[in-house]
């Protein structure tokens, strides 16, 4: 299945122009999975119900899904769908997030990484993915290859914060709606038509991995950020942090603060000349490394007998 980006006819595209000067400029909807999350929606959220999620075995991939196929993402000139942990992960109010949005006009997408100190121990998203759960690029090219996309994932350049995003909190103008979900489509489809041992690498719960979860969503949720190399034209514009909240914005491990404010100069400088040569990768692969290591130790800790 492939969505058409053809320009509209002049005529078509006076239409459209009038009919989104006539929607509201940006609607975010709030997933919501039982009665008691409903209470919880962010009052400058749209709550949305999960529970009707169709492709559970995708997770939040089914309700891109839906939102696309039932045109819910042309309710606003940006709309997008986030979880009911937004709050609690990204540390901002609804409305927050809308006034920046609503304060930087002119691009396609807007996000925030509740986890930007991320790239400071990475040089792109899967270059991470790759330290948290090995093999994953392996098994993301072999899709990449069978759903016809020639795009090289071990070539792929860097993920600073201007780019990176591991999570659906973000909202984007119905082309970027429209380029994501093609992604999106066609790698599905790939997925229905692969083999049975194709099949299994995907979804195969990973035993060392706290959250039981397949390999899949770990691939759809690296989409946004791959995308925005796939496609340069795409102007996306990310929520800017404050240094204390980049150190301190570790996802629950005490080491990523701790690498984060070792390195968040050096990174910060390699990302202002934008070079990324030989010596730059070398630092990066030195930090996935030693992160790999610490991850390891985490995780031997962790099913130690007791």
């Amino acid at each position: 299945m492939s969505l058409s980006l053809d320009e509209p006819p002049p005529a078509a595209a006076q239409a459209k122009a009038k009919a989104e000067r006539s929607l509201p400029n940006v609607k975010i909807f709030q997933n919501y999975y039982s009665d008691e999350q409903q209470e919880l929606i962010d009052p400058a959220f749209v709550p949305h119900d999960g529970r009707k999620n169709a492709r559970t075995d995708y997770r939040e991939v089914g309700l891109f899904l839906r939102m696309f196929h039932s045109g819910l993402y042309r309710a606003a000139n940006y709309t997008g769908i986030v979880s009911p942990k937004f709050q609690g992960k990204t540390c901002m109010a609804g409305e927050d997030f809308i006034r920046f949005i609503e304060n930087n006009p002119g691009y396609d997408a807007y996000f925030i990484n509740p986890y930007p100190c991320n790239a400071y121990y990475s040089f792109n998203v899967w270059t991470h993915g790759e330290i948290n759960h090995i093999g994953l690029m392996v098994v993301a090219q072999e899709l990449f290859d069978r759903a016809g996309l020639e795009f090289n994932i071990s070539r792929m350049g860097r993920n600073s914060l201007s780019t990176v995003l591991y999570c659906n909190y973000w909202a984007g103008n119905e082309s970027f709606w429209q380029k994501f979900m093609e992604l999106h489509v066609r790698l599905l489809d790939a997925v229905d038509h692969l083999p049975e041992a194709g099949r299994r690498r995907l979804f195969t719960l990973d035993p060392r991995y706290p959250d039981p979860v397949p390999m899949l969503p770990f691939i759809f949720e690296r989409l946004f950020s791959t995308l925005l190399h796939m496609d340069p034209s795409i102007k996306a514009l990310g929520y800017p942090h404050s240094r204390e909240y980049i150190i301190r914005s570790g996802s629950g491990n005490l080491d990523e603060p701790m690498l984060c404010k070792s390195f968040i100069d050096i990174i910060d400088e390699i990302d202002r000349r934008g070079e990324y040569d030989a010596r730059d990768r070398q630092v990066f692969r030195a930090l996935e490394r030693l992160k790999r290591h610490l991850l390891d130790l985490r995780l031997d800790l962790w099913y130690r007998p007791k």
